[in-house]
């Protein structure tokens, strides 16, 4: 998968890790300097044969905390299901799974880069300034700390021909 996404469609690798808590192999894909993942790739594609790596889910991008904290609400009022919110350190997230089970991801991104993958919980109930603050302690004490700025102008240099700079 990875092979392909990078050969045939034009995608850098941004960032891979694995994700030990659930055993998972992860692979970080971009055709874009501004989203540091514009697919995810993952193991555990255990129920097919030649089993190999799977999409993992499907990202939207919100624009501020209180959005993030508005979507938490229709999500929980809708039905959704497995509901987490998240701090990546590059980006707040929620997940959660649509009434038949896909997986899905609601983002901001911050200031700052650290390697992925990375999660622990995001407390949405903090103000946004805490939560700006608490997130830029972490990650600066977290491995490849730098602004997300200067990490996005390391990948364009990266990114292949398929790729507007």
């Amino acid at each position: 998968m990875e092979a392909f996404y990078t050969r045939a469609l034009g995608f850098t690798v941004t960032d891979r890790g694995d994700a030990s808590a659930q055993g998972m192999r992860m692979v970080f894909l971009s055709r874009s300097p501004n989203d540091h993942h514009q697919i995810v790739l993952a193991s555990g594609r255990s129920d097919e044969p030649n089993a190999g790596s799977r999409i993992q889910h499907i990202s939207f991008q919100m624009t501020s905390l209180d959005d993030l904290r508005g979507i938490l609400q229709r999500l929980e009022t809708e039905g959704a299901s497995r509901i987490f919110p998240a701090n990546h350190g590059i980006a707040w997230s929620i997940y959660a799974q649509d009434p038949e089970g896909n997986p899905l991801e609601f983002f901001i991104d911050t200031e700052w880069y650290i390697k992925q993958p990375f999660l622990v919980p995001l407390d949405l109930t903090k103000t946004n300034d805490e939560i700006a603050r608490d997130t830029q302690a972490m990650c600066e004490g977290r491995e490849a700390y730098e602004l997300y700025d200067a990490w996005r102008s390391r990948m364009a240099a990266k990114m292949t021909q398929f790729v507007e700079r």
